[in-house]
């Protein structure tokens, strides 16, 4: 009886993350139906899920307006829901645009694929430039887009951009890193964007408390 029941949680827990998962989001001009499937991992014991399409319908959901097939992705299926699939106004325009996470990498700094909404085609098109941008947030007031990310154990940094020209661009990057030809210190580094160029503006070291 044990092996039975062993056999049919196992058989029941093989059905569902082996099934197609449609997963309803929406904004204030759309609804979006994502299609999520699972597979094996390459561990064959874990597993892997990716957005196979995403449908763009009406408010109502009655009508559709627009199929996407995402590049290549892959997440954890564990992953909550409003994780996988994020709407916002990425490129401050008033309109909401969605992104998907590309992967999951070993460090912090999450991967996304962006699409933005045009207003004049009344579809979301892939923006590729935006993609460099790892785990972003999105300050709508300043208009500006800030990246956390870390390089390695003892380097990490903040990265903020903006909109100039209606191009994403690097305006300022903010660095901590380990000095490593001096142990015990450690090195922080601000950059501005300064007529197109990225320049140093500020230079600090410091010992840092290894007991810490």
């Amino acid at each position: 009886m044990k092996r039975l029941t062993t056999f049919l949680l196992t058989t029941f827990v093989f059905g569902l993350t082996n099934a197609q998962t449609v997963f309803t989001y929406s904004d204030s001009l759309h609804s979006f139906k994502v299609s999520v499937d699972s597979s094996l991992s390459g561990d064959k014991v874990n597993y892997e899920c990716s957005v196979k399409t995403v449908s763009v319908y009406t408010k109502d959901g009655k009508k559709l307006l627009q199929t996407i097939t995402p590049t290549d992705n892959s997440f954890f299926c564990s992953m909550p829901k409003d994780q996988i699939f994020l709407l916002d106004d990425i490129n401050f325009d008033g309109f909401t645009d969605f992104m998907i996470v590309q992967l999951i990498p070993a460090g912090p700094n999450i991967p996304y694929f962006y699409w933005t909404f045009s207003n004049k085609t009344q579809q979301f098109q892939r923006d590729t430039t935006l993609e460099e941008i790892t785990s972003p947030n999105f300050d709508k007031q300043q208009k500006l887009i800030t990246s956390f990310w870390r390089a390695s154990c003892c380097d990490h940094g903040l990265s903020t951009y903006k909109y100039i020209d209606g191009k994403i661009t690097l305006i300022e990057e903010n660095e901590i890193a380990d000095d490593l030809d001096n142990p015990g210190q450690q090195i922080t580094t601000k950059k501005k964007l300064v007529n197109g160029e990225m320049k140093l503006v500020e230079r600090t070291v410091e010992k840092v408390d290894q007991e810490k």
